[in-house]
C-alpha cells in the first residue's frame, strides 16, 4: 500500500481528533479510578492528543502507510512518587489493558549497567476486549494510546534532557556533560533512596497496625504514621459513611494539640477516646477524626484544652458542633468561659465565627 499524502492525513487528522480528545479524557478518568480502587499513591494522570503539526511532522519521518499505525496520538502520562510505586503500576497496566509487547518497554532494563539517564516505563495499549465490549467505551475499540510511567525524580529528569527549549538540550562539552550524568546517577539514587524510606514507613505502619488490633500499644509515641493507623483501627467497625478518615496535610497541628493536653501515647490516647464507645463518637453526624480527637479532649477536660492545647488553632464554630457537644455531653458552661459562641440561625451547615474571651483564653 502506498504511503498516503499530506492532504489526505491531515484531513484524517482532522476528522479524528474529537475520538482521540474523547479516548485520553476517558482513560484519565479510568486510570485514576483503577488507581484509587488499588489504593496506589500517585502525584498526577495527564493525558493529550498530538497537535496536528506534531502528527504530521512525524507522518514526514516515519514509513507510515496508514495514519492509525501512529501509536502515540493519544498518550497518558502517569507520575508516581515512587520507582516501587511504578511497578505496581505498570502491574495495573498489565492487567486492564491490552498490551502491545513489541512496542512497549521499560528505559531502565534497555539500559546497559555503566549507564544513567533518561528512564520511564511506556506502553502502547488498547481497551481490553471485555471492556471494549461495554457501551462507554466501544466507541474507542482499537484505538491505540501510549501510556508513560515515572516517579517524580524520572520525570524531573526526563524533562531537563528532553525538553528543546531549554540550555541542557542537544550535545554539550564533555565535562559539562559529564556533570549532567552525574547529576542523574544522584537522581536515580535518590529515588531509590525515597523508595527504601517509603518502604519503611510501610513496614512502621503495618506493625502499629497489628499492636493496635492486638491492644499491645506500650510506649509507642504518637506521630502522623502511627495515629492514622490507630485511628483506622479503633473505628474499623464503624459505619464509614459517619466517619471521614481523611488527614490533614498539617497532621503536625492536631499532634501538638495532643501533647500540649499530655496524650503523647497512643496508650494515653485509647485511654481518652474510652470515655465513649467508637459508635458513640460517630452516632450523631459525620464526623472527622480532628473533630473526634478535639471533641474527645473537650469531654475530658475543657480548661484544660483551651488554656493549653487550643492556642487558637481552629475559630469556626456550627450549630452541628455544639448540637453535638451537648450530645456527647461536654460541659458547656465550662467551653462558655473560654469561647463566646455565637447566636445560631437555623441554617446547620453555616459556619460562625468565635471569639476567645479575652480575660482567660491564651
Amino acid at each position: 500500500m502506498e504511503k498516503m499524502d499530506a492532504q489526505k492525513y491531515q484531513e484524517w487528522y482532522d476528522q479524528n481528533r474529537d475520538q482521540y480528545e474523547g479516548l485520553v479524557n476517558t482513560l484519565e478518568k479510568l486510570i485514576e479510578t483503577l488507581l484509587k480502587e488499588e489504593r496506589i499513591p500517585y502525584h498526577s494522570v495527564n493525558g493529550r492528543v498530538k497537535d496536528r503539526d506534531s502528527f504530521l511532522q512525524k507522518f514526514e519521518r516515519k514509513p507510515y502507510k496508514e495514519p492509525g499505525e501512529m501509536m502515540d496520538i493519544a498518550g497518558l502520562r502517569i507520575i508516581t512518587h515512587t520507582t516501587a510505586e511504578v511497578e505496581r503500576v505498570c502491574g495495573l497496566i498489565k492487567r486492564e489493558f491490552s498490551v502491545d509487547p513489541e512496542n512497549s518497554g521499560d528505559k531502565a532494563a534497555e539500559m546497559d549497567v555503566d549507564k544513567v539517564g533518561y528512564l520511564s516505563v511506556h506502553y502502547v495499549a488498547t481497551l481490553s476486549p471485555a471492556r471494549a465490549e461495554l457501551r462507554e467505551y466501544r466507541r474507542f475499540r482499537g484505538l491505540r494510546c501510549e501510556i508513560q510511567v515515572r516517579s517524580l525524580l524520572q520525570h524531573a529528569w526526563a524533562e531537563m534532557e528532553h525538553d528543546r527549549s531549554y540550555k541542557f538540550a542537544g550535545v554539550l562539552p564533555k565535562e559539562i556533560q559529564r556533570k549532567f550524568y552525574l547529576v542523574a546517577g544522584t537522581l536515580e539514587l535518590m529515588d531509590q533512596e525515597f523508595c527504601a524510606l517509603s518502604q519503611e514507613i510501610d513496614s512502621y505502619a503495618a506493625r502499629v497496625k497489628e499492636q493496635a488490633a492486638q491492644g499491645q500499644l506500650g510506649g509507642i509515641a504518637i506521630d502522623s504514621t502511627s495515629l492514622l493507623q490507630f485511628l483506622d483501627e479503633y473505628f474499623k467497625e464503624c459505619d464509614p459513611e459517619k466517619l471521614s478518615t481523611a488527614f490533614p496535610e498539617h497532621s503536625s497541628m492536631i499532634i501538638d494539640e495532643l501533647s500540649n493536653f499530655g496524650i503523647q501515647t497512643l496508650q494515653q490516647l485509647r485511654k481518652l477516646l474510652s470515655a465513649k464507645t467508637a459508635r458513640q463518637w460517630t452516632a450523631n453526624q459525620e464526623h472527622k477524626y480532628v473533630a473526634i480527637l478535639r471533641d474527645s479532649m473537650l469531654l475530658e477536660n475543657p480548661k484544660n484544652y483551651f488554656e493549653s492545647a487550643w492556642n487558637q488553632n481552629w475559630s469556626g464554630i456550627s450549630s452541628v458542633d455544639v448540637e453535638s457537644w451537648r450530645e456527647l455531653g461536654i460541659d458547656m458552661q465550662e467551653v462558655e468561659k473560654y469561647i463566646e459562641i455565637p447566636p445560631f440561625s437555623e441554617d446547620k451547615t453555616e459556619i460562625k465565627v468565635i471569639k476567645a474571651r479575652s480575660s482567660t483564653a491564651k
